[in-house]
């Protein structure tokens, strides 16, 4: 080890965030091929440390080299590209874009594969990890917590790094899956690579690491070699003292007592039949393979998923379906991820701590803040909660202070029967005892607890009984001393048998009709259904529809607006929003006035186009700088310009002026038949942006941006650049739609635009796009737009109120909304369940 070379050197690392110093002077050695394990408790600086190396973090003070060079401009692609790839606690795939394509995305330019070719390619990369059934044309969002986990591991592998950092890489992976990765881990090592190993579990650890640093307080307490100390003296140098035992007593066999739970024929998504009683001070776990039902079963009591059957509580029947319910009955759900159902990041410690209890804490509906404060510090002192107040916002929390966090609040809401999923997860070993020692506590105090774990150790060590799930029902319990780590796996794994051939034929095309109701493309084709049968029943209505002349002009309009919604989803694939394009609309309109009249010059007229484009150009910009720069929001940045550019427009001409002349109208109304070019010209830019949206490197971009700008950057997106782009290309977009409105209504018009505002993300929208970033398809934006205009030329010939060219998007929108979620929520991941009865109905 001594002869091997440092593939990877941090010195004197320090790095403080506000309140909390972090890094103290840290410094690490890896050299290749060795498997290095970092250590420490929740807060000790491990991520922090390795973030640095990453490039993710800039240090105070410290330097890094990998691979015997400096890394002097820290970004995430900049580690990459000197031979690091991560695996972070905290996934960094992009839950918008499938598997390929995240993998994709992370790869460095040389070893980027088409994505043409992404499927194969992703499919032989994942099958690496044991995880070559997972569809690489599925949505990333669809997987289970696990399979994310190995789509992660997969990707950084892919990179070949000189170093892979894997954090906390095991914590959603089953026994079988851990040893597959300790295999690859084995293989990558023999071949020179040194893999940086953080992780609570000493076991592991112990197992697959060569050398071991810990980490305690932000600071290097020694490294020492793997085969020569102890689990229990590793854990004396984690927390800094001796551990008497890991595990609190359990209850006392043979109790008689009247079951607290009573559950009987629990049916619902991947299991069915489901009996089960729990007793006054018991803690039961649920093991099985990941997926054979035990994790639905646990949030269908949590009244988060449909359920039939009986549930009676304490002598009392519970209704099912509702959490608030449930809540109130006294079953309280501790979630499994904490990120996305946990923890709210952007409240404080208090806020999260007292969440469930606030009516309690209140009076005539308005909290007591003093009565609050009083229950949260008591919480945050019995379960040692390490922050620097109340008030820190629970984002500055190391993730075992964030899960300490969540079993206080589940602590204050007093539950009857409490239901944990996974509830070490990601925690070290300190709070790990601590945790154990609560459970155990709630039910010594006459209470149950009901713990879905993937780490058998915890279940064999921690329950009272074992029951083990497979293909949704409950095949075996164990009890006393049959509760050991080898019964738990042999029972799950010999009772997952394999599924009828015929079966898996019938959910595979069931899947595919899922996975494309829960795309980006249903939406087009709910569109396409709508504008075909409104064309009908309105030609029906009124013979002079279908006449060349309305079709002819309602395909011209259309067009303008299709030009201004592509560039409005461009912004809003980022996560954005452009409230600025109307007026801008209006502001070409009259721009192009004072170029295109009658005796103007062909020069002038180009000339005007130029102004137009400066305009944009400088409208983009602006908004731009405003949000990246300025750090606005994007709906108060965008109403700034917004106000400004309409002032600009009356200004220039404060009623409308300035006619067309008619040669300039006229080329830009030419048809092919019964199409005017500038619809055909809109047509072919929505099917090129779709392309370049799905099939380059800048529409991956996009879509991660908005899927989460973090993990973007951290998978070696140019953040900035990106969106600074979608602002352009944005106002650019809405400049051709600008000049296709003036060719139609000939006279520079400054509110003209106004309206295409909310119209334009009404036809995004009803295309299927996400508000929140990462989802939409420019042909659907096309389609929205062309059925916007639809409607408003139709209410003229159906003879029926102006006020429904209001009512029927608002009404599509909510109704589409609706549908899209529904459908998007039944992804292909339901459909990965075991073989069950047919799915009831809620109760």
């Amino acid at each position: 080890m001594t002869t091997a070379r440092v593939v990877l050197r941090l010195t004197d690392v320090v790095k403080t965030f506000p309140g909390v110093m972090a890094l103290k002077g840290v410094g690490l050695e890896v050299t290749e091929g060795e498997v290095h394990a970092l250590v420490g408790e929740n807060g000790a600086g491990k991520s922090t440390l390795m973030a640095v190396a990453a490039g993710s973090l800039v240090p105070d003070r410290g330097t890094v080299e990998i691979g015997g060079h400096v890394l002097e401009q820290p970004s995430p692609a900049a580690a990459q590209a000197m031979g690091i790839a991560v695996v972070y606690q905290h996934l960094s795939i992009l839950e918008d874009l499938t598997v390929a394509e995240t993998m994709v995305f992370a790869m460095p330019r040389g070893r980027r594969p088409s994505l043409l070719r992404a499927g194969p390619w992703a499919r032989r990369k994942l099958a690496v990890v044991g995880a070559g059934s997972i569809d690489p044309s599925t949505r990333v969002s669809d997987l289970s917590v696990a399979d994310r986990q190995l789509v992660e591991i997969a990707k950084a592998l892919a990179l070949e790094p000189k170093v892979l950092v894997l954090d906390e890489p095991t914590e959603s992976l089953t026994p079988v899956e851990s040893a597959l990765l300790f295999d690859q881990v084995r293989a990558i090592t023999a071949a020179g690579t040194a893999v940086v190993y953080i992780s609570h579990r000493l076991p592991e650890v112990r197992r697959i690491a060569d050398r071991i640093t810990v980490l305690r307080d932000g600071e290097t307490r020694g490294t020492v070699p793997a085969a020569s100390v102890s689990e229990d003296e590793i854990l004396r140098l984690i927390i800094g003292r001796a551990v008497d035992q890991a595990f609190p007593p359990k209850a006392a066999p043979g109790s008689e007592a009247e079951p607290l739970v009573s559950i009987r024929g629990l049916s619902g998504p991947r299991f069915h039949g489901v009996d089960l009683d729990v007793r006054p001070g018991e803690i039961v776990g649920l093991a099985g393979v990941e997926g054979n039902g035990q994790r639905e079963f646990l949030r269908a009591l949590a009244g988060l998923l449909r359920a039939s059957g009986s549930v009676t509580l304490a002598g009392r029947s519970v209704g099912l379906g509702d959490p608030g319910r449930m809540q109130r009955a006294g079953i309280v759900h501790l979630p499994g991820d904490r990120h996305a159902e946990g923890v709210l990041l952007p409240l404080s410690v208090r806020e999260n701590t007292s969440l469930l209890a606030l009516a309690s804490v209140a009076r005539s509906g308005i909290v007591q803040r003093r009565r609050e404060a009083e229950l949260v510090a008591g919480q945050i002192r019995q379960l040692d909660v390490r922050t620097p107040g109340m008030e820190t916002p629970i984002s500055a929390l190391s993730g075992g202070n964030q899960q300490k966090v969540l079993f206080a609040r589940s602590l204050l809401a007093s539950p009857t029967l409490l239901l944990a999923d996974e509830p070490t997860r990601g925690v070290d070993a300190n709070a790990r005892l601590e945790l154990y020692q609560v459970m155990r506590r709630v039910a010594q105090s006459g209470q149950a607890v009901i713990v879905v774990s993937s780490d058998v150790v915890e279940l064999q060590g921690l329950c009272d009984r074992v029951i083990v799930f497979s293909r949704g029902q409950a095949v075996r319990t164990l009890e006393g001393d049959a509760i050991t780590e080898e019964n738990i796996t042999g029972a799950a794994i010999t009772s997952d048998t394999q599924r009828a051939a015929a079966a898996g034929t019938r959910r595979s095309r069931l899947q595919q009709w899922r996975r494309f109701g829960s795309g980006d493309y249903l939406p087009t084709a709910v569109l396409a259904v709508l504008i075909g049968a409104l064309t009908l029943y309105t030609a029906e209505s009124n013979d002079f529809f279908l006449s060349k002349i309305n079709f002819v002009g309602m395909l011209l309009l259309a067009s303008a607006l299709g030009f201004i919604a592509i560039g409005q989803l461009i912004v809003l694939l980022t996560g954005g929003i452009d409230l600025s394009v109307g007026p801008l609309t209006g502001l070409v309109v009259v721009v192009m006035s004072f170029f295109a009249g009658a005796g103007q010059s062909d020069g002038r007229f180009v000339l005007g186009i130029l102004a137009v484009i400066g305009t944009a150009l400088a409208v983009g910009l602006t908004n731009a700088l405003l949000v990246r720069v300025v750090r606005l929001a994007p709906v108060i940045a965008t109403l700034a310009t917004y106000i400004v550019l309409q002032g600009i427009s009356l200004l220039l001409r404060e009623t409308p002026g300035g006619f067309y002349r008619t040669g300039v109208t006229g080329t830009i109304k030419t048809t092919i038949g019964w199409v005017p070019v500038a619809f055909l010209l809109v047509a072919a830019t929505a099917l090129a942006c779709e392309a370049l949206l799905r099939y380059t490197r800048f529409g991956l971009a996009l879509r991660a941006v908005g899927s989460d700008p973090v993990r973007a950057h951290r998978l070696g997106a140019h953040v900035t650049i990106t969106q600074v782009s979608a602002y352009v290309l944005c106002s650019l977009f809405t400049a051709a739609g600008g000049i296709m409105l003036a060719s139609q209504i000939a006279i520079g018009d400054p509110s003209v635009g106004l309206n295409y505002t909310l119209t334009s993300i009404t036809a995004v929208v009803l295309g299927g796009a996400s508000i929140f970033g990462g989802r939409g398809s420019f042909i659907g934006a096309l389609f929205g737009a062309v059925l916007i205009q639809e409607i408003v030329t139709s209410t003229t010939f159906l003879q029926i109120g102006t006020e429904w060219q209001y009512y029927l998007p608002g009404i599509l929108i909510l109704a589409g909304a609706g549908v899209y979620s529904r459908t998007r929520q039944l992804g292909p991941s339901a459909l990965a369940a075991p073989d069950a009865a047919p799915t009831p109905a809620a109760n």
